[in-house]
């Protein structure tokens, strides 16, 4: 909650008095032990709503989530049909995780006409929380269509996010790009735009959207590492590194700037510094799927056929992959299992990867196994793809 929302709410329970016009002076200046003090030496009583209501607030500032939780739910227990508290109490609970505590509040306030839109923002963004995209779509499907326009920014970012969880990239992406011409300067829509971009392949026009968040905030560690990604995906290998180097300047245990130059480093052909990177990253992420996978190509690239082969056989266990059997088969065709090899290379289903690469190295099985016609025909087709 920001203070801006907090105060509107604050402002609805109580009457203007000098007491708490001082309160709200020292809020609103940041001074929330003051704050809490003076209102604890003004006020004896702790019957009072309105006081409880501010020491709730004030301990959320002070993020003293548990006190500011205790107040507020000894002044809904004084009025349980307070529709503000409830909503007060829904946003600390959702801000701590506290989700089914949060949804059950949010699921009241629906039933208050001013209080419609939030709650139906709420109930979405719980479900959102705990994946349940399809759910939560709804949600804010029916949040649009009560919210003013200085809200729908914020359903139709939290919307995108809800497409994005169902692999409708395209139609995430119009919802980006509708709320950003609403609200140009929301950074997160931002970002979601320049991600779902990614999604949809288009990295130059993702890495457009990164540079330009930023050039306003230049210590954004996630589009920092998003616009190295984006800069790798173009082959732009050496200015990827660069801002990787600026991210992990910055945050130095970041994995996914750690994970991303490795991977850049392995494109450079400096195989053991990119070994010795992700390596780094692997002691704070476990089971990381990209992470593996860079460290097993690495391991391929330093001909350690047998390190390499153990770390696809993991992630064949976790994901099929046509490209991860490939590696694999090229593995088991270095150290000389041509029969394992073959048996992989058959099961490669996706046609773009029987390329060059994949008909040489089934030419190489088919030879060292006897069979020569089989073999002279995968060198033949290797030869054509090859031109």
């Amino acid at each position: 909650m920001t203070k801006r929302e907090v105060y509107g709410i604050l402002s609805k329970l109580h009457k203007l008095n000098v007491n708490y016009i001082w309160t709200s002076i020292l809020f609103w200046a940041g001074k929330y032990k003051r704050a809490l003090d003076y209102i604890n030496k003004a006020f004896n009583e702790n019957s009072n709503i309105d006081i409880l209501c501010w020491k709730g607030i004030l301990y959320y500032f002070l993020k003293d989530y548990n006190d500011a939780i205790y107040y507020l739910e000894k002044a809904e227990r004084l009025d349980p049909k307070n529709f503000e508290i409830k909503y007060l109490l829904a946003e600390i609970f959702f801000d701590t995780a506290q989700i089914k505590k949060a949804e059950v509040r949010y699921r009241v306030l629906v039933g208050n006409e001013e209080y419609k839109t939030l709650g139906l923002y709420g109930i979405g963004s719980c479900l959102l929380k705990a994946n349940r995209h399809l759910e939560a779509l709804g949600f804010f499907k029916k949040a649009l269509s009560y919210a003013e326009l200085e809200f729908t920014p914020k359903i139709l970012n939290k919307k995108g996010l809800c497409l994005m969880g169902l692999n409708n990239i395209e139609e995430a992406r119009k919802c980006f790009e509708e709320c950003i011409k609403i609200a140009p300067n929301d950074y997160s829509a931002q970002l979601n735009l320049a991600l779902a971009l990614g999604k949809l392949k288009k990295y130059k026009e993702a890495a457009v959207i990164y540079k330009n968040i930023l050039n306003k905030t230049p210590h954004n560690i996630i589009a920092i590492n998003n616009y190295a990604s984006c800069l790798a995906a173009c082959n732009e290998y050496d200015e990827a590194l660069k801002y990787c180097n600026i991210g992990l300047a910055i945050d130095p245990s970041n994995p996914d700037l750690l994970i991303n130059k490795g991977y850049c480093l392995y494109k450079l052909g400096h195989y053991n510094n990119s070994l010795e990177c992700l390596n780094e990253a692997e002691k704070i992420v476990k089971d990381d799927i990209i992470l593996t996978n860079n460290k097993a190509l690495c391991l391929m690239a330093l001909e350690k056929f047998d390190d390499a082969l153990k770390l696809f056989d993991i992630l064949l266990k976790n994901s099929y992959s046509d490209d991860l059997l490939l590696n694999k088969a090229y593995c088991l065709v270095k150290k000389g299992m041509y029969s394992e090899a073959l048996t992989c290379l058959y099961g490669i289903k996706n046609e773009k990867l029987k390329n060059h690469l994949y008909f040489t190295l089934k030419g190489i099985c088919f030879e060292n196994l006897g069979d020569h016609d089989a073999a002279v025909e995968s060198y033949n087709k290797s030869l054509i793809i090859a031109g």
